[in-house]
C-alpha cells in the first residue's frame, strides 16, 4: 500500500506496554467447565452458559475464539478481576483457562458470575414497552447497589470508567452486579489520577473527554460518579441523554452543554432529581463522592428495606422475562471491537457529501463548510475526495478507540473522517489485492502533516500483527525523520521542508508487514541560511538543547552562552527559549526514544549523529562549522566567512 504524505511529529504518543496473559499457565476449561446454551454475544465473541461439572454450578463463559485476538482490553479485564476481592455487588470471577485447538489456534475462556436476569437497561426498555416505568424506590435500590460496587471499586484503587445501564447486570434473585472492566484503570500510590479518553460518549465525564484534548489534564475516580448520574437517568427515561445524536458529536457537546436532566423532572420526585443533579456537577472536583452518595437521602431510602425491594426486584424480572418484553439495546462503547453501527437519520447525509448538493456553486460550497465547521465538523466528502478543515485545536476524535469506530463499516454509517478514507483504501487493498495509494495535497499550515500521522495511525491498527514491535516501530519512525526534515516557518511552526512518499506493506491477508520512506526535494539551504523569521531543521535545536539541559555542550565544543549561528536568529530568543523552556528537550529526549523504538543502540545511535571527528560530532560539526572564521591567505587578512561544505 502506498501514500504520498508528510506529518506533525507526536513523539511518545504510540508507546504501549503490555504484560500478556501466559497461556501456558492456564488451565484446560474442559476439565472443570461444560457448555450448556448460547446466551448472548459480547464484544469479543459469544457468551455462554456453563455447569460445573464437579458441583453442577452455573455460570457464564466469555470464549475469545482465535486466542491470536486477545488485546489489551481482555488483559486489562482479567488482570483487574484476578486483583479484585469479591463483592456481592460486583461480578464474580471464576478464572482464566486455555484451550488448545490446532484447527482455530485455540481458544481463551473468561468464566465469570451468571447473571441471567438481564441488565438494567433491557429491564426499563421493557417496561417501557408496556407502558410503564420502573418504580422510584426499586430505581433507589438499583441505583445504591451499584454505588456499593463502585465504592469496592474505588477503594481497591480502580475506576471503572465504562458505567452505564448495559454494564449494570441482574441476577433472577434481584442482585445488582457491576461488569465489564475491559476499559478499567488500577490506580497507585504514586498515581491517583488518568489522563486517558476512554469509555461509552453518551455517559463519558466532561473531563475524560478534555483528556483527548488537553494532553496534561486528568481526571480520579469520581468520573463514574458523573457516568453513573447519566445511568440514573436511563433508568428514568430509558435512554442517556444525547442518544439520538451521533456519538461522536456528543464528545463536543457534553463538554459545551450544562448538565442534563430528566426529560421530564416534574414527573419524578425531588429527591431523584437531586440526585442526578449531585452526580453531575461538571466541576469534578466540587462533584460528590460514592462514598457522599451512599448518604444521599434518596439512597437512604433503601436501608432496612434492600429485602424487600430485592424481592420485587426479582419479581419484577421475571414478569418481564415471562413476557417476553426485554428490549436488547446497545450503545456500543467507543473502545469496542469491530463495526460500530448507529441508527440515524439522513439528516446528516445531506451535508456530509457536497455531491448531493442540489445547487453546486461557489457560495453554496462555502455556506454548506462553514456551517459544518462551526459544528466542529471539520471532514466533508467531496465525492470519493475528503475536505479538512483545519481547526487550529485538538479534537478528541482521533484515538485507537476512534480507529475501531472506523474499521470495515459502510462509508454512510458515520460523519466524514480521514479515518474512513483510510479504512477504504485498507478495505480495497485486502479485497481486490491491489496497492492502494492516498494522495494529501493542500496549502502551508492546512493540516497535510497532521492528516499524514492519523493515516499512518488507522492503518497500522487495521493492518494490526502480532508483532507489536513492529507497529511501534512504524509509528515511530515518522516523526523521527520529520525531525530531520522539518523547520520552522514565518506561517508554519512545523512546515515539512521535504517531499516525503511512504510505502506501508501488507500481507494478502491485510497484516502490517513494514513500511519505507523515501525522501525527496530537501530544502538543504536552510541549514546554512534562513529567511528573516523562520527558523533551521527541528533537528538542531533538539540535540542543542538536549546536551544544553544535559551539560554536555563543552564537550562537543559547543557555546553555552549562545548557540551557535545557524540555529540562532535576529531575535535572539533561542537561547532564552532553550533555558527557559522545556519544549526542545523534550523533543530530544522524545527523539532518542524513536531510535530506541526503530532499534537503535546507544552506542549505535551516538557513532551516527554525535561521533567524535577531529571537530566534534557530525550535527554540532555543523553548528561549529557556522561561526567559523577562515584567514584570506591570497590578502594577509580576514575576509569574513567564508565558504564551508558540510
Amino acid at each position: 500500500m502506498s501514500a504520498l504524505f508528510s506529518r506533525k511529529p507526536l513523539y511518545g504518543l504510540f508507546q504501549y506496554n503490555s504484560s500478556m496473559i501466559g497461556l501456558e499457565s492456564l488451565a484446560d476449561p474442559s476439565d472443570t467447565w461444560e457448555i450448556i446454551e448460547t446466551i448472548g454475544k459480547g464484544t469479543y465473541g459469544k457468551v455462554y452458559k456453563v455447569a460445573n461439572k464437579k458441583d453442577g454450578s452455573l455460570a457464564a463463559v466469555k470464549i475469545l475464539d482465535p486466542v491470536s485476538d486477545v488485546d489489551e482490553e481482555i488483559e486489562a479485564e482479567y488482570n483487574i478481576l484476578q486483583f479484585l476481592p469479591n463483592h456481592p455487588n460486583v461480578v464474580r470471577f471464576y478464572g482464566m483457562f486455555y484451550k488448545a485447538d490446532q484447527y482455530v489456534g485455540g481458544q481463551l475462556w473468561l468464566v465469570l458470575e451468571l447473571c441471567n436476569g438481564g441488565s438494567v437497561t433491557e429491564l426499563v426498555k421493557g417496561l417501557l414497552k408496556c407502558g410503564q416505568r420502573l418504580d422510584e424506590a426499586i430505581i433507589s435500590y438499583i441505583l445504591y447497589g451499584a454505588l456499593l460496587g463502585l465504592q469496592h471499586l474505588h477503594n481497591n484503587r480502580i475506576i471503572h470508567r465504562d458505567v452505564k445501564g448495559n454494564n449494570i447486570l441482574l441476577t433472577t434473585e434481584g442482585g445488582v452486579k457491576l461488569v465489564d472492566f475491559g476499559v478499567s484503570a488500577q490506580l497507585t500510590s504514586t498515581r491517583l489520577r488518568r489522563n486517558t479518553s476512554v469509555g461509552t460518549p453518551f455517559w463519558m465525564a466532561p473531563e475524560v473527554i478534555a483528556c483527548e484534548q488537553q494532553y496534561d489534564y486528568s481526571y480520579d475516580a469520581r468520573c463514574d460518579v458523573w457516568s453513573l448520574g447519566i445511568t440514573a437517568i436511563e433508568l428514568g427515561d430509558g435512554d442517556p441523554p444525547l442518544f439520538d445524536m451521533h456519538p461522536v458529536k456528543t464528545l463536543f457537546k457534553i463538554p459545551r452543554n450544562p448538565p442534563p436532566t430528566l426529560l421530564h423532572p416534574e414527573k419524578w420526585c425531588r429527591g431523584f432529581n437531586h440526585f442526578i443533579s449531585q452526580c453531575l456537577i461538571k466541576d469534578f472536583e466540587k462533584r460528590p463522592s460514592v462514598t457522599h452518595l451512599l448518604e444521599h437521602p434518596f439512597i437512604k431510602q433503601v436501608h432496612g428495606k434492600d429485602m424487600s425491594l430485592q424481592k420485587q426486584l426479582a419479581e419484577l424480572i421475571q414478569e418481564q422475562q415471562q413476557l417476553g418484553s426485554v428490549a436488547k439495546t446497545r450503545h456500543e462503547q467507543i473502545h469496542t471491537r469491530g463495526p460500530y453501527h448507529v441508527d440515524r437519520a439522513d439528516k446528516y447525509s445531506l451535508d456530509d457529501d457536497l455531491v448531493n448538493l442540489e445547487v453546486l456553486d461557489e457560495d453554496t460550497i462555502i455556506h454548506q463548510l462553514q456551517k459544518r465547521y462551526a459544528d466542529f465538523q471539520i471532514y466533508t466528502y467531496v465525492g470519493d475526495i475528503l475536505i479538512a478543515l483545519n481547526p487550529f485545536q485538538n479534537l478528541s476524535i482521533y484515538s485507537p478507540q476512534f480507529s475501531k469506530l472506523y474499521h470495515g463499516v459502510k462509508r454512510s454509517s458515520n460523519p466524514p473522517h480521514i479515518f474512513a478514507s483510510a479504512d477504504a483504501a485498507y478495505q480495497s487493498m485486502v479485497t481486490f489485492s491491489k496497492d492502494q495509494c492516498i494522495i494529501i495535497s493542500g496549502e502551508s499550515g492546512a493540516g497535510k502533516t497532521e492528516s499524514a500521522h492519523l493515516i499512518v495511525q488507522h492503518l497500522t491498527f487495521l493492518g494490526k500483527a502480532n508483532n507489536r514491535a513492529l507497529r511501534e516501530k512504524i509509528l515511530q519512525v515518522n516523526p523521527l525523520v520529520e525531525a530531520f526534515g522539518n523547520a520552522c516557518t514565518a506561517i508554519n511552526d512545523n512546515s515539512s521542508r521535504f517531499g516525503k512518499y511512504l510505502e506501508m506493506m501488507f500481507t494478502p491477508t491485510g497484516a502490517v508487514m513494514g513500511a519505507k520512506i523515501s525522501e525527496y526535494l530537501l530544502e538543504k539551504s536552510r541549514v546554512i541560511k534562513q529567511a528573516v523569521g523562520e527558523k533551521n531543521f527541528h533537528i538542531f535545536y533538539y540535540i542543542y538543547a538536549g546536551l544544553y539541559h544535559q551539560k554536555k555542550l563543552s564537550e562537543y565544543r559547543l557555546p553555552d552562552k549562545k548557540p551557535p549561528r545557524y540555529i540562532d536568529n535576529e531575535t535572539g530568543r533561542v537561547m532564552h527559549d532553550i533555558v527557559t523552556k522545556d519544549s526542545y528537550g523534550r523533543q530530544f529526549e522524545a527523539i532518542q526514544h524513536c531510535f530506541r523504538i526503530i532499534g537503535f543502540t546507544d552506542e549505535v545511535r551516538y557513532s551516527h549523529w554525535v561521533r567524535r571527528t577531529s571537530r566534534g560530532p557530525n550535527l554540532p560539526l555543523c553548528c561549529n562549522t557556522g561561526g567559523d572564521y577562515y584567514p584570506n591567505k591570497h590578502r594577509g587578512q580576514s575576509s569574513g566567512r567564508a565558504r564551508c561544505h558540510v
